[in-house]
């Protein structure tokens, strides 16, 4: 769909989360988030449809961010930990640790939730 913006994940196993529906959210940091990084990964914008491209190009899925937040290292939103698929905070700052370059207690960064749209559901 022309009208789709883009967006690649660092690994297809996060693809295949997003495809299963248990991935539900994701992390940028606060300069990047506007950013258009290249071909393949557009700004993100709440609202807006995403194809996801796994990293050999191929379309896999197409999502909708459906609203963003503000988050501190030392306050991770359950609703963030839960849709990264960590069973804790304390699991989602292992995780993204080295993401996020050994952030401290009051590093803030933008999280990003999704839904899944259906292939009968996209426009």
């Amino acid at each position: 769909n022309m009208n789709h913006k883009r967006i690649q994940f660092v690994s297809d196993a996060l693809v295949e989360q997003i495809i299963s529906g248990r991935k539900t959210a994701s992390v940028s940091s606060l300069e990047e988030v506007a950013v258009q990084e290249d071909e393949y990964n557009d700004a993100l914008v709440v609202g807006e449809y995403y194809d996801v491209y796994d990293s050999a190009y191929n379309l896999r899925a197409t999502i909708r961010i459906v609203a963003m937040e503000l988050c501190r290292w030392d306050a991770i939103p359950e609703r963030l930990w839960k849709g990264e698929t960590n069973q804790s905070a304390e699991e989602f700052r292992q995780d993204h640790m080295d993401y996020f370059v050994n952030p401290d207690p009051l590093f803030e960064f933008v999280a990003y939730y999704f839904e899944k749209v259906p292939a009968d559901g996209v426009r």
